[in-house]
């Protein structure tokens, strides 16, 4: 393969796995899990018995999308971009 090619292939595996990353996420999981799955959260807030990570991965060349993990008495209970399932954030 050129040079050029494998540039390109790299950096389609590159963008392919940022947004995939939250495919390792699964109900149920701890925070502790989910963090050493898809790494550290660029924030998070907690109220009550809840408590939100916030991500903020890549989509394309220039933009990001932002996904929360909710985590409800420690245990992942809902995840997704921003306005998915009807979560209120």
């Amino acid at each position: 393969m050129t040079l050029k090619r494998l540039t390109a292939l790299g950096l389609v595996l590159l963008l392919m796995g940022c947004a995939s990353a939250m495919n390792a996420v699964k109900l149920g999981m701890t925070k502790d899990q989910v963090i050493s799955a898809i790494g550290s959260p660029s924030s998070t807030s907690e109220m009550g018995n809840t408590q939100y990570l916030k991500y903020q991965l890549c989509s394309d060349w220039i933009f990001t999308d932002r996904y929360y993990v909710r985590l409800t008495d420690g245990q992942v209970d809902a995840f997704g971009r921003v306005g998915d399932f009807n979560l209120g954030y």
